[in-house]
């Protein structure tokens, strides 16, 4: 069952706005172009190490100034979410999408803001 964790640190958001790439931003590009409009910053936290600044600047139509992009180093593998919550911890996020579960349940831990985007093929069957 999913639990929902109450605020346990002082994180100051600076309008920052956290989304993982593979199976997050892949899977609806526009809808989240549209979401990250009134961020001030957008932060991708993924482990795709073929995703360029360059190529997700084009996608949110944002300059090198207000998106960056975090790859988890190799070292980091064994505990994908356990860095990404850091990640998102150490760079004040207001808010992160990603599609594992694990992801958004180490955010909740850190006090962290965080949505699961899970797509359910059977809600698209006839």
């Amino acid at each position: 069952m999913y639990k929902e964790y109450p605020v346990c640190n002082e994180i100051k958001s600076d309008k920052t706005l956290a989304l993982d790439w593979d199976e997050t931003i892949g899977d609806y590009p526009l809808a989240f172009r549209a979401l990250a409009k009134p961020y001030d910053r957008v932060i991708i936290v993924t482990v795709n190490n073929e995703l360029t600044l360059s190529e997700a600047c084009i996608w949110f139509e944002r300059s090198t100034d207000d998106l960056q992009i975090f790859c988890c180093p190799y070292e980091n593998m064994g505990d994908i979410p356990g860095w990404k919550a850091a990640v998102c911890y150490a760079e004040k996020v207001a808010l992160m999408f990603d599609d594992n579960p694990d992801v958004v349940r180490a955010c909740h831990q850190k006090g962290v803001n965080a949505i699961c985007v899970s797509e359910r093929a059977w809600k698209f069957e006839k």
